[in-house]
């Protein structure tokens, strides 16, 4: 997880919401957090701000993490977590200083935030920020048995009431209506044995995860599961659901990752020293969702900056306009390139 300045912080939750319930429009939990910020040049005022303002961000995280596993039940969902964690400055209703203190150069902050979590629930049901970047795209499940006998309906209701839970746009693969996404299995059991009147049986499935309109696979994966009931069918039956809960997870950490191809976006940047625009780089790189940052070409006060990113050009230029420790100015936003213009550095 990218960090301020590289550093690690001690993260103490004070407050926890009742495991199980989401938390209600409005609601504010307490964390307690210990910003931290290296001391630049002696600027004790530049690295007590920053310090507050990684405590802040820490807060965030931390709510964001508890909230988006309990929401989702998905682990590894980091995807979302950083899509919400973009709007961290918006989720913060307050903090108190605690403590302050400098230890080996660095400044150290301990903080109490309040944060409103409601309000990331609010941005999590609204849509997961992830199928806002991917599109929304549309999703069918279609499990394939290999014997008319092995019913895979259980399998099928699994996968899609979890992708449904997770905010995609499902398609009954019935109703003949187009998709972009088609997670496509095929299944066979067999019979392992029995035992006092129970029967034991073992399925095997191959799922691929398939983009419709370019026919490339996603992602591919094989399971093996063993079931135990009164007959072979319903022994087959059950080994298949268990399958399903088995795969949702690993299937739901996939398409968050996969759907959101990064693209190069073009940071053109004027009014900049060298100084200044290597600040602006490391800023950049510390950025969620930001990958790859490379200076291309630096002459007379005007670079040239690419980096990878999920992030839509607007959305990069939303977070650009948050940094506190610049003072820049967004000179124009297309689709592939942000200009801008740095007056001031703190």
């Amino acid at each position: 997880m990218k960090r301020f300045f590289g550093i690690c912080l001690l993260l103490i939750l004070l407050g926890d919401p009742v495991a199980g319930m989401a938390p209600n429009k409005g609601e504010t939990i307490e964390l307690q957090v210990l910003g931290e910020a290296f001391i630049v040049d002696g600027n004790m005022a530049q690295a007590r701000e920053m310090a507050i303002s990684d405590g802040l961000h820490q807060a965030v995280e931390q709510a964001v993490g508890s909230l988006v596993y309990s929401e989702t039940r998905v682990e590894n969902y980091q995807l979302i977590k950083d899509s919400i964690r973009l709007r961290s400055a918006g989720y913060v209703s307050g903090y108190d200083i605690n403590n302050m203190w400098v230890e080996q150069n660095i400044y150290k902050v301990l903080l109490t935030v309040q944060v409103k979590q409601g309000a990331m629930l609010d941005d999590l049901e609204e849509l997961r920020l992830n199928l806002k970047l991917a599109g929304d795209p549309r999703v069918s499940v279609r499990i394939l048995a290999s014997s008319s006998r092995l019913a895979t309906g259980g399998m099928e209701s699994i996968l899609n009431d979890g992708l449904k839970r997770a905010g995609y746009n499902v398609v009954s693969s019935q109703s003949g209506a187009e998709t972009d996404v088609l997670v496509l299995g095929e299944v066979s059991s067999e019979k392992l044995g029995s035992y006092q009147g129970l029967i034991s049986c073992r399925v095997n499935a191959e799922i691929n995860v398939v983009k419709t309109d370019t026919k490339e696979v996603l992602t591919v994966h094989h399971l093996q599961q063993t079931g135990v009931d009164l007959t072979e069918t319903a022994a087959a039956e059950k080994a298949l659901r268990q399958a399903g809960e088995k795969l949702l997870p690993i299937l739901l950490t996939d398409l968050a990752r996969n759907l959101t191809e990064p693209q190069e976006l073009t940071v053109e940047i004027t009014n900049a020293s060298y100084q200044q625009l290597i600040a602006l780089r490391r800023r950049l790189q510390e950025t969620p969702m930001v990958e790859a940052v490379q200076l291309r070409e630096y002459s007379g006060g005007k670079a040239t900056i690419t980096a990878e990113t999920s992030l839509s050009a607007p959305q990069l230029a939303d977070e650009i306009v948050g940094w506190n420790e610049f003072t820049l100015v967004i000179n124009r936003v297309s689709q592939h390139k942000i200009e801008l213009t740095v007056t001031f550095i703190k």
